[in-house]
């Protein structure tokens, strides 16, 4: 019997193989972690995943049917959105350090950030895993100026070697060139970082998921290779999707021939009745019909803030969700509930399962029996009966239980049928 294994780009072409005569002294396929992570990370983790092939045939004896098996690891990974304030940031002195420190409920603290000003005058920022049981960290960090613009302070890794030592990296700008620039960036002379980090504890699941047998399993489909090799045409086509995209941003930002309002308590959003007609159930059903809002060519939605009708705006034309926070999340799927705009909803729906806490639990509980939304509720009171310890005993529950009884209640039943 030979064997191969071989690391494998998206395409399914091979990206560094070792065969069976190769395997004097060892039997294992290695790669740098500098190639995957840094030097050929598009071929190697394209879409975030490492595609990985052994291969096994018999060389000699009787032909056996060909069989193909799929198998899939998932990481555990928690991503952490937070906005770090450093106040009287003009007074900032060379050698004194601000801490962070960021809780992974319910697993205590996961990493100490400190920021400083280093011998050149550098805005530094260190990183300190004190969670033995994380496996990797990577942290993405910006800037926002007073004109709205985005500045990227750079991403950066951990990995397992460096668990438990002090990483540290500079951000793209001095203390000096800040405090110069103090109308842009410090405003009431505080210095304000964006910052997203994601932490994996291990695996979520790894498992078998598909067994062909005696067919070639790319001829019906192909769960692992989501597209064939590029070509210059859909390579231009790809480009082009992201042209018109950008266009109708513009056509959003611009209100370039716009045939209807939306008009909030404070603010009024110029739009197109097609677009917004292609986007929502709602508004399809309200343009096509001698509704006052067709013939008025406005819609009043007093009930939506500007901020959450802006975003939704931005997700119809564009297809883009930007910065979403808790409370951000919560009231744009509420809206995107409102007009039927299903994407919108999950994709809402997504990021309040993944960021499900027990500060925010009860949040995430009256949004879904509000909205019927069975599997936000399932995952909420999952994530309930998970961290039990901590949510039954608070004083957010007790509170949660005095005015949501009924919802309280049906938790609770899941409790004590689960033991």
């Amino acid at each position: 019997m030979d064997y191969d294994l071989a690391f494998l780009a998206e395409d399914g072409s091979v990206l560094k193989i070792r065969k069976s005569e190769d395997f004097f002294f060892n039997n294992y396929l290695s790669v740098l972690q500098d190639v995957v992570t840094k030097t050929e990370r598009e071929a190697f983790l394209s879409r975030d995943t490492l595609r990985t092939r052994c291969r096994l045939w018999r060389t000699a004896g009787k032909a056996i049917p060909t069989v193909t098996i799929f198998a899939r690891t998932v990481c555990d990974v928690e991503t952490r959105n937070f906005l770090w304030d450093i106040e009287n940031f003009c007074t900032f002195k060379q050698g004194h350090k601000v801490d962070f420190v960021l809780s992974s409920e319910p697993k205590d603290d996961a990493v100490t950030f400190s920021l400083g000003v280093n011998k050149e005058d550098k805005i530094e920022v260190s990183m300190k895993p004190s969670n033995e049981n994380l496996k990797f960290l990577n942290f993405q960090s910006l800037i926002t100026d007073s004109n709205g613009s985005n500045t990227d302070c750079g991403y950066h890794e951990i990995w397992p070697v460096e668990i438990g030592k002090d990483n540290k990296f500079t951000l793209p700008f001095t203390k000096t060139y800040l405090i110069d620039n103090k109308h842009l960036y410090l405003k009431n002379d505080v210095f304000s970082l964006y910052c997203e980090c994601s932490l994996c504890y291990g695996f979520l699941f790894s498992r078998i998921e598909k067994i062909y047998s005696g067919i070639n399993p790319f001829s019906i489909t192909n769960p692992i290779f989501h597209k064939p090799c590029m070509t210059n045409a859909i390579a231009e086509q790809l480009d082009s999707m992201s042209d018109l995209k950008e266009d109708f941003g513009r056509l959003y930002d611009e209100g370039l021939h716009s045939d209807m309002k939306l008009r909030t308590a404070t603010e009024t959003f110029h739009t197109h009745k097609n677009i917004l007609s292609i986007r929502s159930p709602v508004f399809r059903k309200m343009f096509a019909t001698d509704m006052k809002e067709n013939i008025q060519e406005c819609v009043d939605i007093p009930d939506l803030d500007d901020d959450t009708v802006r975003r939704m705006l931005l997700y119809v034309y564009t297809n883009a969700l930007e910065d979403l926070q808790w409370e951000s999340a919560l009231r744009l799927y509420a809206a995107a509930d409102k007009y039927e705009i299903v994407a919108l909803k999950s994709k809402c729906s997504c990021f309040l399962k993944r960021n499900l806490c027990p500060s925010n639990l009860y949040d995430a509980l009256v949004l879904a029996d509000r909205h019927a939304d069975g599997e936000l509720k399932a995952a909420a009171q999952d994530y309930a009966l998970k961290h039990e310890e901590n949510v039954f005993n608070s004083e957010e529950w007790k509170a949660f239980v005095q005015s949501y009884s009924t919802l309280a209640a049906a938790t609770m039943l899941l409790k004590w049928n689960k033991k």
